[in-house]
């Protein structure tokens, strides 16, 4: 038996680079000129659970692409507070570091279970004090998403003082979720929407 097919050259395989009307697309733009809250810029006064929730979901809005929503509920604060990953509120209220738990529970869950999320937190806890790790988390965040939705896909430098088990673990999580964020983003931008 003969084979008579065309023999395939090395340029018929090269990878090719991804098409420039997906980095060029709105999609792509909104999420370069992304630049989200750090700690500091959290509200510094107390919010009662409705407030919370608007607050979260604002912070989340410009990741919805790879957000499942509802992002967050009253039911889902309770849970949240219930299996002990956030704070109880003080008179019904939520402060900064609350609020900063809650984002970071949002973002993580959309790659993670709640249990392993948990279980990240636990392990932070032991380095690092709420500031230094929510911001970490949103350095991290700005940074892969600007590598991941670039053309020149540079590394994405740690931004941790000192590297550690708990920020390359940081790092891990947000870098899924940022996958998760290119591959929805893609779809939908060619046309799957659900």
């Amino acid at each position: 038996m003969s084979d008579s097919s065309v023999s395939i050259k090395p340029e018929d395989i090269q990878p090719t680079v991804l098409p420039d009307a997906f980095i060029q697309s709105e999609i792509v733009c909104k999420l370069n000129r992304l630049s989200l809250s750090r700690y500091d810029q959290l509200p510094n006064v107390t919010l009662y659970r409705d407030q919370v929730i608007e607050y979260v979901a604002l912070w989340m809005e410009p990741l919805s692409i790879c957000v499942e929503q509802p992002v967050i509920t009253p039911s889902m604060i309770n849970n949240y507070v219930k299996v002990g990953l956030v704070p109880a509120p003080v008179k019904k209220q939520y402060g900064r570091e609350q609020i900063a738990r809650l984002i970071a529970i949002c973002l993580f869950k959309q790659v993670l279970p709640i249990a392993a999320v948990q279980a990240l937190f636990n392990i932070q806890r032991l380095s690092y004090d709420a500031p230094t790790a929510f911001d970490y988390v949103v350095d991290q965040l700005e940074a892969s998403i600007r590598s991941a939705f670039s053309v020149e896909q540079t590394p994405v430098p740690d931004t941790a003082h000192q590297v550690t088990r708990e920020s390359l673990l940081v790092r891990s999580a947000v870098s899924s979720f940022v996958s998760k964020a290119y591959l929805m983003s893609y779809l939908k931008f060619n046309g799957f929407n659900s």
